[in-house]
């Protein structure tokens, strides 16, 4: 199938955060970051027009902006977008300059992703946050002074130590900056990273702190729309809604994931062997089970599925895959009917997992 998105991994940063589990290298000589700039080009193929392009990390605000220039402009010449098309470029409010932004703009970057996490230093030194946040403000009001209205702050929550009352501190903080679009994250201590060889994972109030996160973004005119993440109507992440329902995507860079409707593949994460041409890992699946993943995933979204819309993504029908799987968990209180669909009800949200072992 045609790809739909585009993914293209970043992957320097100036440190490496204690709670990140996603592949990056830090401190490298600039001469990488030339070579990972003609590498590149390499895995771009000719594609339908794209809907949405997300530039992640890593820190892609980390390029000098002549750097970030080329990345963009290589895009940009290689890859047509659709009208309305959503393009997203995470960044580090401590990167994030005006000569950056610049750039963004002049390339018809729409979308900016920031990493916050706390804006709380006790917290902030729990996940062995690197970098500051600098006037976030002020980068916020240049991005919009630019045309950039669209803007998502990443924060997260149960983290060892952190009160109800501090995670709520934090979800209004990041309101008050007027962004339409929030990623709220229950930290997970991966196997790995630095924190999981510094702490280990507590018991936190986290029913309590999934609840306040909904109380508190509802005043400011946020609602859910998937596990972790929540928009003011019409302001929702188009890249990752398409994902979570089964589109298609090509991913560029190391670490970087591709999906073509029926295999999956990632390339190696590791600069180096990326970079000498190693083939990527290939994820293989029937069609019938790429359908059930392809179903379990769309049930980390509120609006969960419906069945005509399945039916087009997948050529298979719900009920005759995973139908004794899919009204027990009705029965459980997990999933309801919802039009000509089911969706997943709060619990069912909550306990996700539930949902995507019994479907998977």
């Amino acid at each position: 199938m045609p790809y739909e998105s585009l993914y293209l991994h970043v992957p320097f940063c100036a440190a490496k955060c204690d709670y990140c589990a996603f592949y990056s290298e830090a401190g490298l000589a600039p001469a990488w970051r030339r070579r990972y700039l003609d590498r590149l080009r390499e895995e771009f193929v000719e594609t339908e027009p794209l809907a949405s392009i997300f530039v992640g990390g890593g820190t892609p605000s980390l390029l000098e902006p002549a750097e970030l220039d080329e990345l963009l402009g290589l895009v940009q010449g290689n890859f047509r977008l659709q009208p309305g098309y959503e393009w997203t470029v995470e960044c580090n409010p401590d990167s994030l300059t005006p000569a950056r932004i610049e750039v963004l703009v002049r390339h018809g970057v729409n979308r900016v992703s920031l990493g916050v996490q706390s804006f709380l230093p006790t917290l902030r030194q729990t996940l062995g946050r690197r970098g500051e946040l600098g006037d976030l403000g002020r980068t916020l009001a240049c991005l919009r002074a630019n045309g950039i209205l669209r803007q998502n702050l990443d924060l997260i929550f149960a983290v060892p130590g952190q009160s109800v009352a501090a995670w709520r501190e934090d979800l209004a903080r990041a309101c008050d900056l007027g962004i339409e679009h929030l990623s709220a994250y229950a930290l997970t201590i991966e196997e790995g990273t630095r924190l999981a060889g510094r702490l280990a994972t507590e018991e936190e109030d986290f029913e309590a702190m999934w609840e306040a996160t909904d109380e508190v973004l509802a005043t400011y005119g946020l609602r859910r729309y998937e596990i972790s993440n929540f928009a003011r109507p019409g302001a929702e992440c188009r890249h990752n809604l398409a994902i979570w329902y089964g589109g298609t995507y090509l991913g560029c860079g190391p670490a970087a994931t591709s999906f073509d409707g029926t295999t999956r593949w990632t390339q190696p994460a590791s600069l180096a062997d990326w970079l000498a041409g190693v083939p990527p890992e290939r994820d293989e699946l029937p069609p019938r089970e790429r359908a059930c993943e392809i179903l379990a995933f769309g049930f980390r979204t509120i609006a969960g599925w419906q069945w005509p819309a399945f039916e087009a993504r997948t050529g298979f029908v719900a009920q005759d895959l995973r139908g004794p799987e899919l009204a027990e968990l009705v029965e459980q209180g997990l999933l309801e009917p919802r039009g000509d669909g089911l969706a997943p009800t709060r619990l069912g949200l909550l306990l996700n997992d539930s949902v995507l072992s019994a479907l998977l």
